[in-house]
């Protein structure tokens, strides 16, 4: 039987939803998308979008940044998504 995925962080972004931030297990794929957005029944509205790559990388941090939110990664990356798609700002 699966571990049961860890949180790492929670934030509310409204309307019922969370933007949550899992820990990556075991056999992961190397590029994981660890951050996703939750409605209230815990359904996935988005799945958080890596920058290009080619490596190993994942989401390590996020944070409500005003009305975005900042997100570093693993390979050192530090970028501002949409709350409302997951994806990158500017």
């Amino acid at each position: 039987m699966p571990e049961p995925a860890r949180v790492v962080r929670s934030i509310a972004i409204g309307s019922g939803r969370r933007v949550v931030l899992y820990a990556p297990a075991a056999g992961d794929d190397a590029r994981a998308r660890n951050l996703v957005c939750l409605d209230r029944a815990g359904r996935v509205v988005w799945r958080g979008e890596l920058p290009p790559a080619t490596g190993p990388d994942r989401f390590v941090a996020v944070e409500r940044d005003g009305d975005s939110l900042q997100v570093e990664t693993l390979s050192g990356r530090r970028l501002l998504i949409s709350p409302g798609t997951g994806r990158g700002l500017g």
